[in-house]
């Protein structure tokens, strides 16, 4: 009898105690530094006669968070003025008569919360949610990234669209010419991950 209460004892023990070793094994803070240099954000905005594609360029992009609580801060920077499609007209009228660069130089995301990382090596699907601001508006966005590190290295990719003339930026729209009210965004990053004593 007394064996078996041991061995009950025992097993409730040992129950308890793994989750909590194989938690102590993740590391819970971490920090994601992505390379402005090799991080791409591409953009694809129609109208009914064509398709206008182009590329913004990242100054910086730096997030803390807690893989265990998801609590996350950290800030990407992108700079309006580094918009182009190809066409310089176009681009100077964009950045002059629609983001308004001189006054709004950067569009910044602020990560709040990140769920679904995992510190083990390998793909998985996180789940970035916090602020989008762009042309002097503050918005709440969440993106799904798709990832895959192998614990220093880190590559993501993203897509979603910006409803850019809800959140204030006029509509580019002319007499014949209806141009879309979003503009899809692709972003490809890669990064450096570590672990924060």
């Amino acid at each position: 009898m007394k064996s078996n209460l041991r061995r009950s004892f025992e097993f409730i023990l040992l129950t308890l105690a793994l989750p909590m070793a194989l938690a102590a094994q993740q590391p819970a803070r971490m920090r994601l530094h992505l390379d402005p240099a090799t991080t791409e954000i591409h953009f694809t905005l129609k109208d009914t006669l064509h398709t206008v594609r182009g590329t913004f360029h990242m100054k910086s992009g730096d997030i803390d968070f807690n893989t265990q609580t998801g609590e996350a801060k950290g800030l990407i920077e992108v700079e309006t003025s580094s918009g182009v499609s190809g066409n310089d007209s176009r681009d100077g009228k964009m950045k002059r008569d629609y983001l308004e660069v001189p006054k709004f130089p950067v569009a910044t995301f602020e990560a709040q919360k990140v769920t679904g990382f995992s510190s083990a090596p390998g793909a998985q699907k996180v789940t970035v949610a916090g602020v989008f601001t762009l042309h002097g508006g503050s918005h709440p966005l969440t993106l799904e990234f798709a990832v895959t590190h192998d614990g220093a290295l880190v590559n993501a990719t993203t897509s979603f669209k910006i409803p850019y003339v809800a959140w204030g930026i006029k509509d580019p729209s002319i007499p014949f010419v209806r141009v879309e009210k979003e503009v899809a965004v692709d972003i490809v990053a890669k990064g450096n991950l570590q672990t924060v004593p």
